[in-house]
C-alpha cells in the first residue's frame, strides 16, 4: 500500500503544528498505518492526500481541497485521535453516538416496619409495637404523636420502638400504609 500523506496548514499565529506532527506520526507508526504528516503552507496542499488546518479557516485558502479544521480549543492529541479514527473509517469522538443513558434507579423499596403485640411485664396489659422505623428519634417521636392521636389512647417511645396502649394493630398498620411503609405484622 502506498504511503499516504497528511499536511498540516497552520494559521497565522497557530504554534500546534509540530506538535501535531509529532503526535500523528508517533500514533501512525504505533499502530503501522501507511501514513505520514508533515507541516506545510496552503500551496503545498494539492499534493497531500488529507489536509488539516490548525486555527482559523477563513484564514488560510486552499483551491480545490476541503481540509479538516481545528479549531483553536482542539489539542493536537485529541485532534489526531478524531483524525485516525476518520482515516480509519471510524467516527471521531466528537461526532460518536452519545452514550446510551444508563437505566433510571429502581424507586427505594418502601421501609418495611414490623407492627406486633407485647404483653409482657406488663401485668397482662397489652401494647401494640411498631420497630424498626428508619426515623431518627425526633421523627419517630413526631410519629408516635400522629399514631397515637389516630388511635385515641396514650403511648411512648423506648429504645426506638413506638409502644401504643391497647390492641391497635389494626388500625396503625392502616395508618402506617397510608404513610407509605411496608407493614409486616410480628407477634402475638
Amino acid at each position: 500500500m502506498a504511503n499516504r500523506s497528511v499536511l498540516f496548514v497552520p494559521a497565522e499565529g497557530d504554534s500546534r503544528g509540530p506538535a501535531a506532527v509529532a503526535e500523528f506520526n508517533a500514533v501512525a507508526g504505533r499502530m503501522g498505518l501507511p501514513w505520514s504528516a508533515s507541516l506545510g503552507t496552503a500551496a503545498e496542499a494539492a499534493s497531500a492526500t488529507r489536509v488539516v488546518v490548525l486555527g482559523d479557516s477563513g484564514r488560510v485558502a486552499i483551491p480545490n481541497v476541503t481540509p479538516d479544521v481545528w479549531p483553536p480549543g482542539v489539542t493536537a492529541s485529541a485532534g489526531v485521535s478524531d483524525l485516525i479514527a476518520k482515516l480509519l473509517g471510524g467516527k471521531p469522538a466528537a461526532e460518536a453516538p452519545p452514550p446510551k443513558p444508563t437505566p433510571a434507579a429502581k424507586p427505594p423499596k418502601p421501609a418495611t416496619v414490623k407492627v406486633g403485640r407485647e404483653t409482657k411485664g406488663r401485668k397482662g396489659k397489652g401494647v401494640t409495637t411498631v420497630s424498626e422505623v428508619p426515623l431518627p428519634e425526633a421523627k419517630l417521636l413526631e410519629l408516635a404523636a400522629t399514631l397515637k392521636s389516630k388511635c385515641g389512647t396514650g403511648g411512648t417511645v423506648k429504645d426506638g420502638v413506638i409502644e401504643i396502649q391497647g390492641d391497635q394493630r389494626d388500625r396503625i398498620a392502616a395508618e402506617l400504609e397510608k404513610l407509605g411503609y411496608a407493614v409486616k405484622r410480628s407477634g402475638g
